[in-house]
């Protein structure tokens, strides 16, 4: 029951990620470069983390890990500045990236 849950809510999340990020030729015109701010990503046991700090307020964005199974699993939109974790479950991450979004409004 918890396996069929986390497959489902990480489906249900890398839908959402894809309807949030355009695509490349998309995004020349849906999304404003950020101005201010920095994110980095790192590797913590099964976790992909990233930190962002001095982003705008409104400015989408989302952390999102490769791992050892082959999957790629996904924070979660989350909103200017803070941390956040993709989560691998037992398995280990080989990648993890920050992905930036657009302004909400």
């Amino acid at each position: 029951m918890r396996r069929t849950a986390a497959l489902l809510m990480t489906s249900l999340l890398a839908s959402a990620a894809a309807l949030a990020v355009p695509t490349a030729a998309q995004a020349r015109t849906l999304v404003d470069p950020p101005t201010t701010g920095s994110c980095v990503a790192y590797p913590s046991g099964p976790f992909g983390v990233g930190v962002c700090g001095g982003l705008e307020p409104r400015r989408a964005w989302s952390v999102w890990a490769k791992c050892q199974s082959g999957i790629t699993v996904s924070s979660g939109l989350r909103l200017g500045d803070g941390t956040a974790t993709a989560n691998c479950g037992s398995g280990r991450v080989y990648s993890t990236w920050v992905s930036i979004g657009p302004m909400l409004p």
